[in-house]
């Protein structure tokens, strides 16, 4: 009798310790990992999942590099690419962070409005929370390039979190707009002989900068401008952003960017697609 009430004392707690050793699927980590808040700010904007970056803003975290890209590029040569060939007048603008309903459209408007295509470093979450934005980007001419589901920081993250965020953006853009593509960029431009690695196992070509417009910073037009000047040559590949975390600010961006494609033009240099630049497939 005494053991029969050990053994149904037990059970419980070992049934309970049973549960807890259980790995989380896919589906469940992808709500474990992505951002959770669902509060809104002062104009009403959700800050939920759809509007933070899992990795954190990248103006608490692009300080932070693990390894010199350069570097890698010089090690990994037909994988990661930091510019184009400098003997054609030719520039690449291209954008992370979207798409959002903020500063997505707003972006295309001046691409439009100037007969510029660029191209756009998108979110799967963001893919699947605004579709009607990722369409209208390829609708436009624009490229589509793979920038992770949540936007973590993957050089902090195993491999297969590096597979899965890859994977389901993939899959996420191939039902809004029906194909996967070719490039990939890493939240934060953070990269490390492992994942560039395996992110060339993954078939992708992946894409750094050499001009950084600093944006980010929620800075105002004429110091954007500033931050690019000395660097805005051939061959160029321009960093900037359609989209953030919920609480920046990057019309500051928008503005520097009606301002800096005239000024390209004057100089002679034409605003093309990464494919185009560096003679890359778009998708895979």
């Amino acid at each position: 009798m005494r053991n029969k009430t050990i053994i149904s004392l037990l059970l419980p707690i070992i049934l309970l310790l049973g549960s807890c050793g259980q790995a989380a699927s896919p589906q469940q980590q992808s709500s474990l990992d992505g951002p959770r808040s669902s509060s809104l700010n002062a104009e009403g904007h959700a800050g939920g999942t759809l509007d933070m970056l899992a990795g954190g803003s990248e103006k608490a975290v692009r300080k932070i590099k693990p390894m010199d890209n350069y570097q890698l590029q010089r090690k990994f040569p037909d994988i990661l690419y930091m510019t184009g060939p400098s003997d054609q007048p030719v520039a690449a603008l291209t954008f992370d962070d979207g798409p959002d309903q903020r500063f997505t459209p707003q972006i295309l408007d001046v691409l439009k409005k100037h007969n510029v295509r660029g191209t756009f470093f998108v979110m799967g979450s963001r893919v699947k929370g605004h579709p009607e934005v990722v369409k209208r980007i390829v609708e436009e001419g624009h490229a589509l390039g793979n920038h992770t589901y949540w936007h973590p920081q993957l050089y902090n993250e195993s491999l297969y979190r590096l597979k899965w965020e890859a994977e389901e953006t993939d899959k996420a853009l191939q039902e809004v707009v029906g194909f996967k593509p070719k490039l990939f960029r890493p939240p934060y431009g953070g990269l490390t002989d492992e994942l560039v690695a395996e992110l060339g196992r993954q078939d992708y070509k992946v894409i750094g900068w050499n001009v950084d417009s600093l944006d980010w910073k929620e800075i105002g037009a004429d110091e954007i401008l500033s931050n690019m000047e000395s660097h805005l040559k051939p061959g160029a590949i321009i960093l900037m952003h359609s989209g953030g975390n919920w609480d920046q600010d990057l019309s500051g961006g928008v503005e520097a960017l009606d301002r800096l494609i005239p000024e390209l033009k004057n100089r002679g240099i034409d605003l093309i697609t990464i494919p185009e630049l560096l003679d890359l497939p778009d998708r895979k």
